[in-house]
């Protein structure tokens, strides 16, 4: 028994795994959270400053987080100085009591694409 000789085959394949491969390296060009402090799930002493760092530059006028507490109340904060172009940094506007937060963020990065997340820590 033969078989046809079809040379289109190893061509679509070629085309499925470039379209594959091409997939994956942009969603991975997104910003991703790399580094959180106070860290995820982190159990910690009242932060002075909350520093979020991702893995590429963000566009910083429309990358920020929020702060809220067990409750869903936000807490406010002020700008604090960021490390460099991938972070984002903010100081509570006043002492925190004892208690779970929640860290919710929105980061663009240079895609245009704005993802988010949350993270939780526990200050004790």
């Amino acid at each position: 028994m033969s078989f046809p000789k079809d040379r289109s085959i190893p061509g679509a394949f070629l085309v499925l795994c470039g379209s594959l491969l091409l997939g994956i390296s942009q969603a991975q060009a997104h910003a991703q959270l790399v580094v959180a402090d106070p860290a995820v799930n982190g159990s910690v002493a009242a932060p002075a400053t909350i520093t979020l760092q991702f893995n590429e530059a963000l566009e910083a006028r429309v990358s920020s987080f929020k702060l809220t507490d067990v409750d869903g109340k936000e807490i406010a904060v002020m700008p604090a100085p960021k490390p460099d172009n991938k972070s984002l940094a903010a100081k509570p506007a006043g002492p925190l009591a004892s208690g779970l937060y929640t860290v919710s963020w929105t980061a663009v990065g240079g895609d245009g694409h704005p993802m988010k997340g949350t993270y939780s820590f526990t200050v004790k």
